[in-house]
């Protein structure tokens, strides 16, 4: 028989911060569901805000650059995934508003074309096309200005 030395919050923290970032919600509730006792989760996150480990508006800036930029999904959905993650609202919304401030409608309208590109072997309706990329989280005039001079063959 083996025996398992006991790992702390601080340490399984680390660990979880390791393999990929995460905000604190969602660090507090992977702790939660180890069963790590509260007082010890929450000095564990409070040493992690402390050594600038841990920074959910840090988190909330990458990972609303990954949403747009690579998994194509426009402000709404963003924002949505965002709060998934157990971040503050204001946080979200301002982090987000920020970030698509940033894009010009040429960029806008070439990161919704790529998405159309994509999508353009099984899909001829441009209503659907338009619907799907509302689903994404783009606004209606995003999609018509990306739109407007596209032609489905």
């Amino acid at each position: 028989m083996s025996s398992k030395t006991p790992v702390s919050a601080w340490w399984k923290a680390q660990e979880l911060l390791a393999r990929r970032a995460h905000g604190t919600q969602e660090l507090i509730n992977k702790l939660r569901l180890r069963d790590f006792p509260p007082d010890e989760i929450d000095a564990a996150i409070k040493r992690l805000f402390e050594k600038g480990i841990l920074d959910d508006e840090a988190f909330a800036e990458r990972l609303t650059e990954e949403l747009f930029s690579r998994r194509g999904y426009g402000f709404h959905a963003v924002l949505l995934r965002l709060r998934q993650k157990g971040l503050d609202f204001d946080l979200c919304h301002r982090v987000v508003k920020n970030f698509f401030i940033e894009i010009d409608n040429d960029e806008m309208s070439a990161a919704i074309l790529r998405l159309v590109a994509r999508r353009r072997a099984h899909e001829k309706d441009k209503n659907r096309l338009f619907a799907w990329l509302k689903r994404r989280g783009f606004r209606g005039d995003e999609i018509t200005r990306a739109l407007h001079d596209y032609e489905i063959e």
